[in-house]
C-alpha cells in the first residue's frame, strides 16, 4: 500500500526580478513542496495542470507518480519583483492552466489511508471540494493544506478556509495569514481561536509554533547560518514540502520544523529551485551536516585564495 506524498496545486512560469538580476524559471507551490519533500522522501506525487507554452517539461519528470494536465490555454503566470529588503510586490499574476486543477484530477488508486495529501495555495471553495473527495474515497489519509492571505480577505472565502481547518490533519500558515484569518491582531489570540488537528504557524527566522491538542510549542529557528540569499520565490512553498517529508518520515515536529527551515534556507541561495535539485538526504541528520559543509565553503574558499596570493 503507498505510503505516498502527493503535492496538488499550480505549476507555473515566474519571471523574478530582484537585486541578483532577473529570470524567468519554472514555479509554482506545488512545483517548489514537492521538489523539496523529494529531497528527504522518495514516493512523491503531483497533480496539476500546463499551457502548451510551458517551456519545463523536463523538470517535471522527476516525478515518476504525475498527473500532469496539459490544456489549451496558457500556463499559470507570475512577475515578482523584490526589493532589497526581499518584500515581493506581485506585477502579474495569470491563473490560467491552474484552473484545470480539480478533484477529479486526483486517480481514485492514488487515495489510500497511508498516502499524505498536500493541498497548495488554491481557491477555498475548490480546496474544499478537493478534500471532501479525498474524504468520501478514504477517510483516514492525512490531508495538509496551506493558503493565500489574499484568500482571508474574501468573506466567502474565508470561511471556506474555517471549515477546511476543521476538516485536515495539518495547517500551514504565517504569522501575517494567521492572524488575518482569525481577524485579531495578535498572534496569541490567533492560535487560540483557530482550531485544527495540527495548526504550524511559520515566524521566519524565529523558527514556528506548533498548536496541537490545546497546546502550542515554540520551535526556534537554527540560528548562525549567514548564508547569502539569492532568491527567496518559493521559501514557504519548500517549507512545507520539506516539513511534510520530515515528519511523514519521523513524526516529531521538531525535528520536522528544524529541518524544514534548514531546506527552506538552502532553497533561497540559488536561484528557483537549483540548489533543492542538487541534493539528496538518507536522514534528517544529513541535512544539518550538509548546512555545516555550506557554512565552512566560504571560509575555505578565502584560505585557498589567500595562500596563491602569498
Amino acid at each position: 500500500m503507498s505510503n505516498r506524498i502527493v503535492f496538488i496545486g499550480h505549476v507555473s512560469i515566474d519571471k523574478v526580478k530582484n537585486i541578483y538580476g532577473e529570470r524567468e524559471q519554472p514555479g509554482g507551490a506545488a512545483l517548489y513542496a514537492a521538489i523539496a519533500a523529494k529531497t528527504l522522501y522518495e514516493d512523491v506525487g503531483i497533480i496539476s495542470a500546463i499551457g502548451k507554452d510551458y517551456k519545463y517539461k523536463d523538470v517535471l519528470k522527476m516525478f515518476s507518480s504525475r498527473v500532469i494536465k496539459e490544456v489549451n490555454v496558457p500556463s499559470t503566470y507570475f512577475e515578482i519583483n523584490y526589493d532589497e529588503k526581499w518584500n515581493a510586490k506581485y506585477v502579474k499574476a495569470r491563473i490560467g492552466a491552474g484552473r484545470y486543477v480539480k478533484a477529479e484530477t486526483i486517480p481514485v488508486h492514488w487515495m489510500t489511508r497511508k498516502t499524505l495529501f498536500h493541498i497548495a495555495p488554491m481557491t477555498p471553495s475548490k480546496v474544499e471540494r478537493i478534500i471532501d473527495k479525498i474524504k468520501m474515497y478514504t477517510p483516514k489519509s492525512m490531508i495538509s493544506v496551506n493558503s493565500w492571505d489574499g484568500y482571508m480577505k474574501d468573506g466567502k472565502q474565508r470561511k471556506h478556509l474555517i471549515s477546511i481547518m476543521g476538516k485536515v490533519d495539518i495547517m500551514v500558515l504565517n504569522e501575517a495569514e494567521a492572524k488575518l484569518l482569525a481577524r485579531t491582531s495578535t498572534l496569541t489570540q490567533a492560535l487560540n481561536q483557530l482550531k485544527c488537528k495540527m495548526l504550524v504557524v511559520t515566524l521566519g527566522s524565529l523558527g514556528a509554533i506548533v498548536k496541537m491538542n490545546g497546546e502550542s510549542i515554540m520551535i526556534p529557528a537554527l540560528t548562525g547560518m549567514d548564508l547569502k540569499i539569492v532568491d527567496t520565490t518559493g521559501a514557504g512553498d519548500t517549507w512545507c514540502g520539506a516539513f511534510l517529508a520530515a515528519y511523514k518520515t519521523t513524526e516529531d515536529v521538531t525535528k520536522s520544523t528544524i529541518t524544514a527551515s534548514l531546506i527552506a534556507t538552502i532553497k533561497c541561495t540559488g536561484w528557483g529551485f537549483e540548489e533543492l535539485l542538487k541534493l539528496k538526504f538518507h536522514s534528517i541528520d544529513d541535512v544539518v551536516k550538509h548546512v555545516l559543509k555550506l557554512k565552512e565553503r566560504p571560509k575555505q574558499k578565502s584560505l585557498i585564495e589567500y595562500f596563491k596570493k602569498g
